[in-house]
């Protein structure tokens, strides 16, 4: 079960999406690249994809908690489609 910080909730909202759009990238209801954080640790980044919405979630994976949520970044979008598309072939 995952837990959403106060952070999240705030940026969910701001940023439009839903929290049951990051509980599918999650979960893995739809297409998701995962990578460590080269910054902590503990920190894994999801880069998925919902509808037309491309989110990036970086999430405690210890504490099971969503940290915060934004669009994917261009290069971030290009690499991940890359990948998505290589991974089907």
């Amino acid at each position: 079960m995952w837990k959403f910080t106060k952070h999240a909730l705030i940026r969910i909202n701001e940023r439009n999406y839903t929290q049951s759009e990051l509980l599918s990238v999650l979960n893995g209801d739809v297409p998701a690249i995962i990578y460590p954080s080269p910054k902590e640790e503990s920190v894994n980044l999801y880069y998925g994809q919902v509808h037309e919405k491309y989110l990036m979630i970086p999430v405690d994976i210890e504490k099971k908690t969503i940290i915060t949520v934004r669009p994917m970044r261009k290069k971030e979008k290009s690499t991940f489609l890359k990948e998505i598309k290589d991974d089907k072939e």
